[in-house]
């Protein structure tokens, strides 16, 4: 009897992507529950020294002999580390060398500036972007282990009396049963759709399920005419 169950190396695989997604998914719920809204709190601590500071994006990110810039010198005297998305923003506005008008863009750069002090560094969209990233990786990782759980169950059978299992589903079903193979994917993903005579379609896939070979094997013996290499001669 040939037998075919849960490729190990698939399902090892799948279990590792629900991992990953769950880690994912704590990760952005830290972040958007926790690191973040810190990150606003610190925000908000620096917030009216940031603003009585004039300075161009250019100073505020130069780095000084203390090896701070000012940025990091402001957050420094509240007792915490400079945010790098507000190092980010800050950046994001500085001047090319050769830009013409340099007045007019500083006074254009001064009020962008003051718009990012204002505000958050994260804002309340980045805060439900986590939320919800979190809600579509705790799905996928939930989808990824339980499609292994219900394949580990399964089991695809071949014999003399015909192919049972709990993949073929109730009874067994008679070689004489099956009406035609597709074998379109079995040399490049090993995988072949039986159509029985009933109008059922079944799918046996060689890679989610080790000893697939084997139990297509039993069915080019006893179906030797629906075999694709028999066909092609």
């Amino acid at each position: 009897m040939a037998e075919a169950k849960l490729n190990k190396e698939y399902g090892l695989r799948i279990l590792g992507v629900g991992a990953l997604m769950f880690g994912m998914c704590i990760w952005s719920l830290y972040d958007g529950n926790v690191a973040w809204p810190r990150q606003n709190r610190i925000m908000e601590r620096a917030r009216t020294m940031l603003l009585a500071t004039n300075l161009t994006a250019e100073a505020w990110i130069e780095v000084n002999e203390s090896g701070l810039s000012p940025l990091d010198e402001i957050f420094h005297a509240v007792g915490a580390k400079t945010p790098n998305k507000l190092i980010k923003k800050v950046g994001e506005l500085t001047l090319p060398e050769r830009a013409e008008d340099r007045a007019a863009l500083h006074e254009a750069q001064a009020k962008q500036l003051k718009g990012v002090f204002t505000g958050d560094v994260y804002s309340v969209h980045d805060l439900h972007t986590q939320t919800l990233q979190a809600i579509f990786t705790f799905a996928v990782g939930v989808l990824a282990w339980f499609s292994v759980a219900i394949k580990v169950r399964k089991r695809f059978c071949a014999d003399e009396t015909g192919l049972h299992g709990s993949g073929f589903g109730d009874g067994t079903i008679a070689y004489g049963e099956i009406a035609r193979i597709d074998w379109a994917k079995w040399d490049d993903k090993g995988i072949v759709v039986l159509a029985l005579k009933s109008g059922r379609r079944l799918r046996l896939d060689g890679w989610h399920f080790a000893g697939m070979t084997a139990v297509v094997d039993q069915i080019k013996q006893h179906r030797p005419d629906l075999d694709a290499v028999a066909r092609k001669a």
